[in-house]
């Protein structure tokens, strides 16, 4: 009976595959400004340890920072790929979540099931194809070896968990445009707080000591640095493990949260969708 009771969210499922598919050519173009970017990123980072007095900074080769920052780039088109913040926003400002509001289904659980067929179809269009030219490139150009299996099967489990997270993050940030009405600058401060802090545009170890105590405590880092790290084989499978334990309880609690949340802002919904 509780497996029939989550059936109905595999249509949603449906629709955001065949959505991601519906603008392939639009992914077409968002993996070639991927390609371009882990070229930019390869240059730059060259460039900065070519003029730096030690071959490692903050305990990173020129290696390991280039395989942190493409495997990073990559996982993040998948990572972020959830559509929750938009949907939420598009149906409040439609007025549609009031009648998303009188059907018999959980509404966070219809955006996180359109999202997670939002994430199949980037996996297939974007997420494979350049992980796969991500890992013959640091091949060929440094010598990088190949990912063990294992690594990357325990990979890929801890970015679905990932994902989870940022979808959750996406659906509370996305709840503020019931009341702002507006989601271009919410997008905007959500975008640079999430690259930042989780890790997609540097590994945390540039980041001070001071914050880097604050983002135990926080969600952050099992977005992308966690996933990346355990990729790399940077991590013992004792921490691996650690580290999905402490990703599946952010995404218990941010469940919670987000149903929380939503339940207590119901009536603000119905008075603006009405």
């Amino acid at each position: 009976m509780r497996l029939n009771k989550y059936k109905k969210y595999l249509a949603f499922s449906k629709a955001g595959i065949l959505d991601g598919f519906a603008y392939k050519f639009s992914a077409l173009g968002w993996l070639l400004g991927d390609l371009v970017s882990i070229i930019i990123l390869f240059y730059l980072w060259q460039a900065i340890y070519q003029n730096s007095p030690t071959e490692t900074i903050n305990g990173m080769t020129f290696k390991d920072m280039i395989a942190y920052l493409i495997y990073a780039r990559v996982s993040t088109t998948l990572i972020f790929s959830s559509s929750s913040f938009w949907n939420i926003g598009f149906d409040i400002y439609e007025g549609n979540i009031a009648i998303s509001l009188i059907r018999p289904i959980n509404y966070r659980y219809r955006l996180l099931a359109s999202s997670f067929g939002n994430f199949l179809s980037t996996a297939i269009l974007m997420f494979i194809p350049l992980f796969i030219v991500s890992i013959i490139i640091l091949n060929l150009s440094l010598g990088i070896g190949f990912p063990e299996l294992a690594h990357l099967l325990l990979f890929l489990v801890s970015v679905v968990l990932s994902f989870v997270i940022v979808d959750s993050m996406n659906f509370l940030i996305g709840e503020i445009s019931i009341f702002t009405n507006a989601l271009f600058g919410l997008m905007i401060i959500k975008n640079i707080i999430l690259s930042f802090f989780s890790g997609s545009l540097l590994p945390s170890s540039f980041f001070p000591d001071w914050l880097n105590a604050v983002l135990r405590f926080l969600p952050f880092q099992s977005m992308v640095e966690k996933p990346i790290m355990i990729l790399l084989g940077r991590l013992e499978y004792m921490d691996i493990l650690g580290t999905l334990l402490i990703q599946l309880m952010w995404v218990v609690i941010l469940s919670v949260l987000c149903n929380f949340s939503f339940n207590r802002l119901k009536k603000h919904v119905v008075s603006v969708g009405g």
